[in-house]
């Protein structure tokens, strides 16, 4: 997303948390009514529609390689002209930020840094994290979370980049 919808889309993301009362805590930390109250409301009001993109991988795949294929695909697919990327990853340790940066330089992604940034701070982390235990519960067969990805693939809101 562009750098001037940033801090709008954290205050829209901050309001959601605290109708849907999911006390600004990760997915596994958040009651499971209020997590999908929360997914719903965003889907409902369109808060980050179009913004949100995942790729599922099977196990035994080391997460890094994944996580840059996932990283690259995604700032290529949303990318506008002249684009520099932050990319900011959830507890990622100054040596893998490091490496995940010449990884996305060396794919021919414009990118300005990779850093580190705890959920309990930042509302982008919250979101991304309650969108993959989402799609985790959907995939583990949960029907709640089934319909509500559907919904989410349905209505343009997320994309599934394996499927692209």
């Amino acid at each position: 997303m562009s750098d001037k919808d940033q801090e709008k889309l954290r205050k829209q993301l901050t309001d959601a948390e605290d109708t849907a009362q999911t006390n600004h805590l990760k997915w596994h930390k958040t009651a499971h009514q209020r997590r999908m109250k929360y997914l719903a409301l965003l889907l409902e009001k369109n808060i980050a529609a179009g913004e949100v993109y995942f790729a599922h991988y099977r196990k035994p795949i080391p997460f890094f390689f994944p996580m840059i294929y996932a990283t690259e695909k995604a700032i290529k697919m949303a990318a506008k002209d002249n684009y520099r990327a932050s990319v900011y990853v959830d507890g990622i340790d100054q040596y893998k930020s490091r490496q995940l940066t010449n990884a996305l330089r060396a794919s021919g992604i414009s990118l300005r840094m990779v850093k580190s940034r705890r959920d309990e701070s930042e509302p982008l982390i919250r979101l991304a994290d309650m969108w993959a235990g989402c799609i985790r519960s959907a995939l583990l067969k949960h029907t709640d979370a089934q319909a509500l990805l559907k919904r989410a693939k349905q209505s343009g809101y997320i994309h599934d980049m394996k499927a692209t």
